[in-house]
């Protein structure tokens, strides 16, 4: 008992517990809570900074055409046109270019991730000779501007009679054509333990059922920030379907408000308001 005198309560010649202190945390001083106003005044500048083309073409869109070109320009329109919007909607066919940017962003999109997964999946989780050699000139080819390869591509599709569809823009999505995509998987599957595939193929599983069964639902993160860029890039794409889309009835939104751009004069409020609708995703 006596070796246990020192810790047991109630025990001879056991020590009194020390009195415990709560530290509460210290109210910040004048000089932090300055410094944290300056800094949330700076953020709020910088956001209504960014959010004022926004605001600009939403007021835009309310307009009466004659208040659009007025200056100094009229902050509040009066009165608010409502009306802009059916009449805007309805001068151009909204629903046929907004079809066919869908169908040409879905399509890319399930094209980049299937095709950038498998090609990532091989120079991630497969060894082979001279992969990371043929990696890094991959990587290398992102140094090419579009406008290199632009003609030569042409005169690749307009032999294939490709030119005056959506072909040119949606199938090379499919044989890895996206360079960043692959890139962006590639690293990320590289962070999934090895351990798992090794598991696998103990277990008799070959490549195709670990990349799926395994990789890919791993990785859904980095597979979802793939396809919502891919997505933005296609819904934004201009230069892609000017090109190669010679046919009205195929534009996309981004061409559908290109020729809303009337030659002599131009509706600015029926163009803020197909703006307004185009950037709703």
């Amino acid at each position: 008992m006596s070796s246990l005198s020192g810790v047991l309560p109630g025990a001879a010649g056991a020590t009194r517990p020390e009195s415990v202190t709560l530290h509460l945390p210290e109210r910040p001083s004048h000089r932090q809570w300055w410094r944290s106003l300056l800094k949330h005044l700076v953020l709020l500048v910088l956001a209504i900074i960014f959010i004022f083309p926004l605001l600009w073409m939403l007021d835009t869109s309310l307009k009466p055409l004659p208040q659009t070109l007025t200056f100094p320009p009229t902050w509040i329109p009066h009165p608010i046109l409502f009306s802009n919007y059916p009449d805007a909607l309805a001068s151009e066919p909204f629903g046929s270019y907004f079809f066919h940017t869908l169908v040409y962003g879905v399509s890319t999109v399930v094209g980049v991730v299937l095709s950038s997964s498998l090609v990532a999946y091989g120079f991630s989780r497969i060894r082979w000779r001279g992969r990371d050699r043929v990696f890094y000139v991959m990587v290398a080819t992102m140094l090419l501007p579009y406008i290199v390869t632009l003609i030569p591509l042409f005169i690749l599709f307009k032999h294939l009679g490709w030119v005056g569809s959506y072909k040119p823009l949606i199938i090379p999505t499919f044989l890895g054509s996206s360079v960043y995509s692959t890139f962006l998987l590639r690293q990320f599957f590289m962070t999934i333990p090895e351990s798992l595939s090794e598991a696998a193929r103990l277990d008799g599983a070959n490549e195709l059922y670990i990349y799926s069964r395994i990789i890919l639902p791993l990785s859904k993160p980095a597979v979802a920030v793939v396809a919502l860029f891919q997505f933005i890039y296609a819904w934004n794409d201009f230069l892609g379907p000017l090109i190669y889309i010679n046919n009205g009835s195929l534009y996309p939104i981004s061409l559908g408000l290109n020729a809303m751009l009337g030659t002599y004069e131009t509706n600015w409020s029926w163009l803020m308001v197909g703006s307004a609708v185009a950037t709703l995703p």
